[in-house]
């Protein structure tokens, strides 16, 4: 997977257009992780945004195969991991810290309806 198809397949980024994922490609970094890293420590706060570029992690019971991502909620509200994530297998991620996740905000409308429960808005 691409890194703009990785942008791209995140739910809450649906509404960006084309040239809005493309300017976030220089915010985000490529990084490699082994099978058994932990990757999100659930009940601490959450350092990333992870977006799986190949590799499968497993959040909780939930597999996370190319595409998926998490930390989205996390890293907006800057609150801790819902829940640890570990790598099934050799991973490569596509990662954005605090600093880098801004750009993302800047890009984003969103409303909270209530704590994590982040609905993202068309643009008028």
């Amino acid at each position: 997977m691409t890194r703009f198809a990785a942008l791209r397949s995140v739910r809450e980024l649906r509404a960006c257009t084309d040239a809005e994922i493309s300017s976030l490609l220089k915010y985000a970094d490529e990084v490699d992780v082994l099978a058994g890293d932990v990757v999100a420590q659930g009940g601490r706060r959450c350092a990333a945004f992870v977006v799986v570029l190949q590799g499968t992690l497993q959040a909780g019971s939930c597999p996370l195969p190319p595409g998926e991502s998490f930390g989205w909620d996390a890293m907006w509200e800057r609150s801790a991991n819902p829940t640890t994530v570990v790598a099934d297998s050799d991973s490569r991620l596509l990662v954005m810290s605090h600093a880098q996740f801004r750009a993302v905000k800047g890009l984003v409308p969103t409303e909270v309806t209530r704590p994590g429960d982040l609905r993202v808005l068309a643009p008028a």
